[in-house]
């Protein structure tokens, strides 16, 4: 059997990769988390210590490699401990990762831990990128070389040593983060069932730490540097792929769809492309050389585990796990059929110069431009124009000896025998396939911190919490989960200006009289039932009740209901006293609205705003407009009616305006909107009978329930369940009680809860 051929010997898709090793790959779980301020991102704040630490790593990270590279030691080898390096990094990151986890604990799900990974990960990146520019503008007026260096030799200094500058120190952070991730894995596993939450290999990418692709001198050591092109890379996936394709999935082996120059110049703007430049190139990068499907949907094989190709062709020592008469002349020919292939596509040779290249790049002190280098190696560059670009490179001191070290390689590699160059090959085929796994990785981590945003302005910060959107991992902050919902009450007094007229007639102190008989007692009644004073004036007072802890059934209603009704007692109490007094009573009416979302919350230098569709309809419900001119036309007059009344008129229905055809009458009662009393149905159990028993009027009828108020008191709670009134133009009427529409009030009067809920013991009795 010589190239491959399938017709004499195909092994079964079970057969072969049975004994290959799927890789893990566990999915980050992000959208759960609601948008940030931007509407866009989460927002994220790490608190201000680890934030600090991170500060801190990357200044003595940065300052250390530079100090390297400037004597000459930037090697890869030399890696920068945590323990040499990570200054107050590894303490604030374990107390930090100890809370999350206990918190994704908490929650029930990994979501919290990876969103936490992720944005360590991308400050650390972020950090790094601003202290880098910060030292590019610094360099304008550094001292280099022992001499005061212009502007422009300091500037093409710095950027000749950026890229390698940039990868050796991220490089180095996401070490000491690895080093402290591995020591916490058994934690985390016996927190979370989980030792990573979010890919081992995703979070310690290389192509992360390279950051930009078309950095050829940091590329080279990674990956084959002839791979760098798309165009290669795209024939080399044609040579491997090929003869593989029996065995791979459909979606491995559909090629990319064509892209020209102009389409890829249509890429959509990164929401980070100034701060992290590297996942616009990535996405370029996978959009001509993949189909967008497998690496959007995060779609793996078995080919993305580089050993298992290795293992198939024999590479690793020991007995083979596949047993088959016919194996080892398939294996031979597979790999003959590859090597085959590759030297078709003009690959084989820049591959195995590539590698050559990068043992020798380092004795070459890191200079000269690697593509000039693997022409040289190729035969592609003659020695009159190595030594001619050689030559314009200040850098390089002695050029002969340069050229002896690349010479030697030269001759290496035409003399290396086929069982070596064979090795070379199987270590190239292991780096394509690595830069192809983490391509998908990079992008798939890209894409996931591009959905977050790490605030560090304190007005963000507050901003953002106040609208239940803040991510807070500070230690010691209790994280609650997003509000369900809140509840709205809106208290219109009205002839408090006539009262304040006849107090200054009389020579009573209005400011006074109002703070010790309403203000100071109403500040009482919102520790008693847990409401929030979000607007208070003279006449009219707007408060909140929200659902802060996240629990669905938290009798916010209830409460806003009991706190209504004391404000009704509160002003009867003080309307008795006004008789006595000779003074004109007030009259109150209030309005409670529920939305079950979370409020919006704005500042205005410091003062925070609250915005919610609830309070409209709250102020709604408290008026008492123009349907006293209706009710008056009732036997007994205005006075007859209940403290809360909806007059709707007949013909009126206005399909774009709502409620256009609603009056009210809200004098000293409390009005409840549908929203409000379907959410009070699940706070409470409710009790319900017919009104006529507790000497109500036909079609209506009273909800009894009790709840608990926020110091623990059990109270009772009526709810008059009522059809509005409708006027025809000449008279106003009950509606009908089957009809559609009906409205909710309160009973604040304490004798006639008693006169209910007696009503509602005797029906018990009689049935």
């Amino acid at each position: 059997m010589g190239l491959l051929d399938l017709a004499s010997w195909k092994p079964s898709e079970e057969f072969l990769l049975r004994p290959l090793k799927r890789p893990r790959h566990r999915p980050l779980r992000l959208e759960p988390f609601p948008r940030g301020l931007d509407g866009a991102r989460i927002d994220v704040w790490l608190g201000p210590e680890l934030s600090k630490a991170v500060t801190v790593l990357v200044e003595t990270i940065l300052a250390k490699r530079l100090r390297m590279l400037q004597g000459g030691g930037g090697g890869v080898s030399s890696t920068i401990e945590g323990g040499e390096a990570g200054g107050p990094f590894p303490k604030a990151y374990g107390r930090a990762a100890l809370q999350a986890a206990r918190e994704a604990r908490r929650r029930g799900g990994l979501s919290w831990f990876q969103l936490f990974h992720l944005a360590v990960l991308k400050a650390l990146l972020l950090e790094l990128e601003r202290q880098l520019e910060i030292m590019a503008e610094g360099a304008e007026c550094g001292v280099t070389g022992g001499r005061l260096a212009s502007r422009s030799e300091r500037l093409r200094q710095f950027r000749r040593c950026r890229p390698r500058l940039r990868y050796l120190a991220a490089r180095d952070l996401l070490a000491i983060l690895h080093s402290l991730d591995r020591a916490g894995r058994k934690r985390r596993k016996s927190l979370l069932a989980a030792s990573w939450p979010v890919a081992e290999a995703l979070l310690f990418n290389p192509l992360l730490q390279l950051g930009e692709l078309d950095g050829a001198e940091t590329f080279l050591e990674l990956y084959p540097l002839v791979l760098q092109d798309p165009d290669a890379f795209r024939r080399m996936e044609k040579a491997v792929f090929g003869p593989l394709a029996a065995w791979l999935p459909e979606r491995c082996a559909e090629p990319p769809p064509p892209l020209d120059a102009e389409a890829l110049k249509s890429l959509p703007l990164r929401q980070d492309q100034g701060e992290l430049p590297g996942y616009a190139q990535v996405e370029a990068f996978l959009r001509r050389v993949m189909a967008p499907e497998e690496y959007r949907r995060r779609l793996v094989c078995w080919i993305d585990r580089p050993a298992n190709l290795l293992r198939l062709l024999g590479a690793e020592a020991g007995p083979s796990p596949w047993q088959h008469p016919r194996w080892p002349s398939f294996r031979k020919a597979l790999l003959e059929t590859l090597e085959h292939n590759l030297d078709r596509e003009a690959l084989l040779d820049p591959l195995l110069a590539g590698l050559l290249l990068r043992r020798v790049y380092p004795k070459l002190g890191r200079r000269g431009n690697p593509h000039l280098l693997l022409d040289y190696l190729l035969g592609r560059r003659s020695r009159a124009e190595l030594f001619s670009a050689l030559e314009r490179l200040e850098e390089i001191p002695n050029v002969k000896a340069y050229h002896a070290v690349l010479s030697e390689a030269r001759a290496e590699l035409r003399q290396a025998d086929p069982e070596r160059r064979r090795h070379w090959m199987l270590e190239a085929l292991e780096g394509f396939l690595a830069l192809r796994r983490d391509l998908k990785l990079a992008w798939e981590a890209y894409n996931a911190m591009d959905s977050l945003r790490l605030l560090d302005r304190e007005e963000d910060i507050e901003l953002s919490r106040a609208n239940g959107l803040l991510q807070d991992f500070t230690p010691g902050v209790q994280m609650a989960d997003s509000p369900h919902g809140h509840v709205i009450v809106k208290a219109d007094l009205r002839g408090s200006t006539e009262l304040i007229a006849e107090m200054n007639r009389l020579g009573i102190n209005p400011a006074t009289y109002f703070t010790r008989n309403l203000f100071r007692p109403i500040n009482t009644l919102l520790q008693v039932f847990g409401a929030e004073k979000l607007f208070l004036e003279g006449d009219a007072a707007i408060l909140m009740l929200a659902d802060t802890d996240g629990a669905s059934d938290a009798p916010l209603v209830a409460r806003a209901c009991g706190f209504a009704s004391e404000l009704i007692a509160l002003v009867a109490d003080r309307n008795r006293e006004n008789r006595l007094q000779g003074l004109p009573e007030l009259e109150l009416g209030v309005g409670i609205a529920y939305e079950p979302e979370p409020p919006t919350f704005l500042f205005d230098e410091g003062r925070r705003i609250t915005i919610s569709p609830a309070i409209h309809r709250a102020d709604r419900l408290s008026s008492s407009d123009m349907a006293r001119e209706f009710l008056d036309r009732l036997p007994g007059g205005v006075e007859a009616c209940r403290h809360v009344e909806e007059v709707r008129l007949a013909g009126s229905a206005n399909p774009v305006a709502k409620e256009a055809g609603v009056r009210r009458y809200n004098v000293n009662g409390v009005q409840l909107d549908g929203a409000a009393f379907r959410r009070l149905r699940e706070e409470i159990v409710l009790r319900t009978i017919p009104a006529e028993r507790a000497g109500g009027l036909p079609g209506e009828r009273y909800h009894l329930g009790r709840y608990a108020d926020d110091s623990g008191k059990t109270r009772w709670l009526v709810v008059r369940e009522a059809p509005p009134r409708i006027w025809d133009g000449e008279r106003v009427a009950v509606r009908e009680a089957d009809r559609s529409g009906r409205f909710y009030e309160v009973v604040a009067a304490a004798d006639a809860v008693r006169r209910i809920r007696q009503a509602l013991s005797a029906n018990r009795v009689h049935a």
